[in-house]
């Protein structure tokens, strides 16, 4: 048969194959939840717009639709001022200001007086939750230039305004000086920023402007001074972010960090780990238990003995001494549970072997001076494929279970983002365990080993004449 002939041939006993695999609920099931893990990994970064390590909300936030049981009065969600507004306060009669916008939080202004006044760059926000945000965070960059100095130099500060309400500021206040950035961050955690305003020290000021739903406004004003003044004013990464204390459908971490980002890339990382792992240590096993069968005597001795050694040595300490001793990087960990997963399936391979090595047809492809590589590819193998391919299955879930427990007791690769990472920095968070944070990794480990162990299952009934059901 030529290679042309044979491709299609091959193929439709592959789709013919797979036909009769997924007519098996095991199968079927087992598949399902396989390819919803697979597209979770491919889709990671169109599925979530965060980088797994990057803060996304208020810090150990549980999932939004906690609000839908619990009631909408005690949870808010992220929140962001508007664009720029640039203007002057109404008694600035003498001022004239012209702004070139360069961006959502970047302003250019200009501004010409005759007498002196105010210029106001704000941004607006209608706050609709009752609830105040967990945590606040906000920058401002200025920078004069053209500065004509009088007598008196321009003072810049940063106010909140519940409008119509009241007014809190300032929040952070300046001189500024030709050539030199005047800059500031505004944390609501800062204790110094609520005493600054007359508050308690370690008061969260995010929880006293935000308590109640309205119209509010975050500006910096810059005050000029007396007499005629020209300048231009170059207002960058002015933004304000309420982070609230609830996000996403997985909630975040104790860093504010998004745990279904996290959730969906170490799924990309999981399969990859349980895929490689699995193929080294059923490669090695194959190799080792094809020879131990088919040569026997010294080298079937050897090669058994030496599996046996193996066999008695306890894994999960073995595998905790390697990580230690060659580092935890990922492929470190990779070809660890490859190199420790090879025994039992070698051992199953030779007892296999033993018994096809007896058939007539070996005895026949020996006298024909076929030579032993011939016979192991063309003649033995090809009758314990179907047990390769269930082993190969089965003892995915093992390698995925074998990284999560070494990541969980910290031997894992600590800048890869793994669903036994999650586990670990769940349990040295010191803030206790919130149940949005451990759920997901581990129902994700039991999910995913649970479709390999259904594909694994079906497949042996399908290979095995034995264990196939009656029609």
């Amino acid at each position: 048969m030529t290679l042309q002939k044979r491709v299609p041939f091959r193929l439709i006993r592959l789709k013919n194959f797979f036909l009769i695999l997924v007519k098996n609920r095991l199968a079927f099931a087992g598949l399902i939840l396989l390819l919803l893990f697979v597209f979770a990994a491919a889709a990671a970064p169109l599925l979530t717009s965060n980088y797994p390590t990057e803060k996304a909300g208020g810090k150990l936030a549980p999932p939004f639709w906690v609000s839908y049981i619990y009631g909408n009065a005690r949870y808010s969600q992220n929140a962001q001022f508007g664009s720029l507004t640039t203007y002057t306060n109404t008694s600035s009669l003498g001022v004239s200001v012209q702004s070139t916008s360069l961006g959502p939080n970047d302003v250019n202004v200009t501004v010409r007086s005759v007498a002196g006044g105010t210029v106001i760059v704000g941004k607006t926000l209608d706050y609709s939750y009752s609830a105040p945000p967990s945590e606040m965070f906000g920058t401002l960059v200025v920078t004069p230039s053209s500065l004509s100095l009088g007598s008196s130099q321009p003072q810049v500060a940063v106010f909140f305004d519940r409008i119509g309400v009241r007014e809190w500021g300032p929040l952070w206040n300046d001189t500024l000086k030709p050539g030199l950035t005047s800059q500031t961050t505004i944390r609501s955690t800062d204790p110094g920023l609520a005493a600054r305003l007359g508050y308690q020290s370690g008061t969260d000021l995010g929880q006293i402007v935000f308590s109640a739903k309205g119209a509010y406004r975050y500006f910096v004003m810059i005050n000029l001074p007396p007499g005629q003044f020209q300048a231009s004013f170059l207002i960058k990464q002015f933004s304000m972010s309420l982070y609230g204390n609830t996000y996403g459908l997985m909630g975040t971490d104790f860093t504010g960090a998004d745990i279904f980002s996290q959730f969906v890339y170490g799924t990309q990382l999981s399969l990859m780990v349980g895929l490689i792992a699995t193929i080294i240590g059923i490669g090695v096993g194959l190799i080792i238990g094809l020879l131990a069968g088919f040569l026997g005597k010294m080298v079937d001795e050897v090669l058994m003995r030496f599996t046996d050694m193996m066999l008695v040595i306890p894994s999960l300490p073995l595998l905790i001494v390697l990580a230690s001793v060659l580092g935890s990087s990922l492929w470190n960990i990779i070809l660890i549970l490859g190199f420790l997963g090879w025994m039992g399936f070698a051992r199953l391979v030779r007892s296999q072997v033993l018994s096809l090595r007896e058939r007539p047809f070996i005895e026949a492809a020996k006298a024909s001076g076929a030579g032993t590589s011939y016979i192991l590819a063309r003649h033995i193998f090809p009758n314990i494929v179907g047990l390769t391919y269930v082993n190969l299955a089965l003892s995915v879930p093992a390698a995925i279970v074998g990284e999560a427990a070494l990541s969980f007791l910290g031997l894992g690769d600590q800048t890869a983002i793994t669903w036994g990472k999650m586990l670990e920095s769940a349990r040295e968070s010191f803030t206790g365990l919130a149940w949005w944070w451990i759920i997901p990794p581990g129902l994700g480990i039991a999910m995913l080993s649970l479709s390999f162990i259904l594909i694994g299952y079906s497949l042996d009934e399908l290979f095995n004449p034995r264990l196939r059901r009656r029609r």
